[in-house]
């Protein structure tokens, strides 16, 4: 139930949502979050909010949507001053929230997990025809196309993400929270969530919008407000603001010494919008670090893959576009060993890994961090250190004693100590994992990855959640991890991301590769990012069959 406290006439907000002098504590850390902090949220408008990793945005939106309690400050909705002790509170008048990795009952089909808690009829009842053809019906007004008959554990991440909007939609939510919510999206399939939202706005319903996608976040918004370190920076229209301006607010930087091109750093640091490519590495083995043919997969309730082909070549990063519908993320599980392919041979190191599970693909040297943050990633529950030791642990089992499985507390507080350190995240590591923001878990979880021993390491998604800060950060990082003759399998649906850092970019349609797009660093031309964005877009609805784009730095 939704709690009203009396509030004085002097200066009371007006129709939408207004969190005014909004503060957040956390003492089991010693972080201040947010150190009063303002947000408003009209209906009819799209208001992005920005922020570099870490300023408080997603706790912000959480406070917003009931999911935790301010520590001081008041939040308003339509003229009502209202607390709440939970998200049904916010749900109930009318603010919902999508969020970056959406979670949905498992063990119902999709339209089960849709009107769950909302069932129509009478209470304790459920018309089933009539709940399954209500979801149905708004499922296809707003072109959704999901599998409302499958069990909501096989949906991908980007299919999760549509049931929770459609969720909230059915429960006549009124103001709606995205945190990410492109950040596995095809630019096609950006396309159509953008025109999502226009016509959301046309009716009537506020949109709150938390993104690293500064142009595309810029474009959609009316309204703009940036967080640094907790406290708003400014609140204005967007069309008043410069991407500099913005940039320049997020990071209290400079903006005029941040405009020239930057050499293997590109997109946030380069306005242009080009990239540049690391010199030809020499002294590297030529036979392949892993090679891969006539690959299939069927999975029930996945999308299939059918006759893959591809090698990697050790000191490359090979980026893998695609919609993660399309057979992406079924590439990803199969290589990684978390699905058993129905043909072909998976060979790591002339190793055999088909079909034989995920423990042999790490032994054989390969390392995954999954795009699914929250599900298989990490436990969001648990304290942060038991994600973070999750492949140390056999190791901390010294002597005698670690014979019996009793494990070396000093060893793994070190180690979790030493993760932290290299992603740069503060706070205790005996903290629960959900207290830190998505952008510091998917630092540490990508730090996690690269400081064990492998020689293959599968990334998918990996911007996901970070600043350009972090992002060009991770870019360097991964050109030093293949320098010594290892190698990335980069799964992205985020194409700047992919031409970054990829020296070679295929596109997965239709369960097989609809491109190969070299990305050469002996062509002196450099070509715009709308290039390849165009070609591999192209790819990636079939609109061509086979393609190759020549970039130079």
């Amino acid at each position: 139930m939704v709690c009203t406290r009396a509030i004085p006439l002097q200066g009371v907000p007006g129709t939408g949502v207004q969190l005014q002098g909004i503060q957040k504590y956390f003492p089991v850390n010693g972080v201040h979050a947010l150190d009063t902090t303002d947000f408003d949220l009209h209906r009819a408008e799209i208001h992005a909010l920005l922020g570099e990793n870490g300023a408080g945005k997603s706790t912000l939106m959480h406070i917003m949507a009931g999911y935790m309690a301010p520590t001081a400050g008041r939040i308003w909705v339509d003229m009502k001053a209202q607390r709440f002790t939970s998200p049904a509170d916010a749900l109930a008048v009318g603010i919902g929230m999508v969020r970056q990795h959406p979670h949905v009952t498992p063990g119902f089909r999709v339209w089960e997990a849709c009107i769950l808690g909302a069932e129509p009829g009478f209470p304790g009842f459920l018309h089933p025809r009539k709940a399954r053809n209500q979801v149905r019906d708004l499922s296809e007004r707003w072109g959704f196309e999901l599998p409302l008959e499958r069990d909501t554990r096989d949906l991908t991440v980007s299919q999760r993400q549509k049931t929770a909007v459609l969720a909230l939609l059915l429960r006549q939510a009124q103001y709606l929270i995205f945190d990410e919510p492109t950040a596995v999206l095809t630019l096609r399939e950006t396309e159509g969530l953008f025109a999502l939202f226009r016509l959301l706005r046309t009716e009537g319903k506020g949109l709150a919008l938390i993104s690293h996608k500064l142009e595309e976040t810029m474009a959609i918004a009316d309204r703009v407000t940036v967080l640094r370190k907790g406290k708003t920076q400014a609140s204005q229209s967007a069309r008043s603001l410069q991407n500099e301006t913005v940039q320049a607010l997020m990071f209290g930087i400079d903006p005029h010494k941040e405009s020239r091109p930057v050499k293997d750093r590109t997109l946030g640091a380069d306005s242009s919008h080009t990239r540049s490519l690391p010199p030809p590495r020499r002294g590297i083995s030529s036979e392949p670090l892993l090679v891969v043919q006539g690959l299939s997969v069927e999975v029930p309730g996945r999308p299939f893959i059918r006759q893959i082909d591809l090698k990697l070549s050790p000191g490359t990063i090979l980026g893998i576009a695609g919609v993660r519908d399309s057979g992406l993320e079924t590439l990803e599980l199969a290589l990684s060993g978390f699905l058993t392919p129905s043909g072909g041979t998976i060979r790591l190191h002339g190793r055999e890994l088909a079909g034989k599970g995920i423990h042999t693909f790490r032994e054989a040297g390969g390392a995954y961090l999954s795009a699914d943050r929250t599900g298989s990633a990490l436990a969001p529950q648990l304290p942060l250190q038991d994600s973070i030791i999750i492949h140390a642990h056999p190791r901390s089992r010294k002597g005698l004693l670690g014979k019996w499985g009793i494990m070396e507390q000093g060893f793994l507080d070190s180690w979790a100590a030493r993760i932290m350190g290299q992603a740069q995240v503060a706070g205790s590591f005996k903290t629960r994992a959900h207290a830190f923001s998505g952008g510091m878990l998917q630092r540490i979880l990508l730090a996690r990855e690269l400081a064990e021993k492998t020689s293959l390491l599968i990334l998918a998604e990996p911007g996901w959640g970070l600043d350009r800060k972090n992002r060009e950060r991770l870019r360097e990082e991964l050109r030093r991890y293949v320098k010594p003759g290892r190698g990335v399998l980069l799964f992205s649906s985020d194409v700047e991301e992919l031409v970054a850092v990829s020296d070679t970019i295929l596109v997965v349609r239709n369960g097989a590769f609809s491109a190969h797009i070299t990305l050469d660093p002996c062509n002196k031309g450099i070509l715009p990012m709308d290039v390849y964005k165009t070609r591999i877009g192209q790819a990636m609805v079939g609109s061509i069959q086979e393609g190759s784009v020549h970039e130079a730095v």
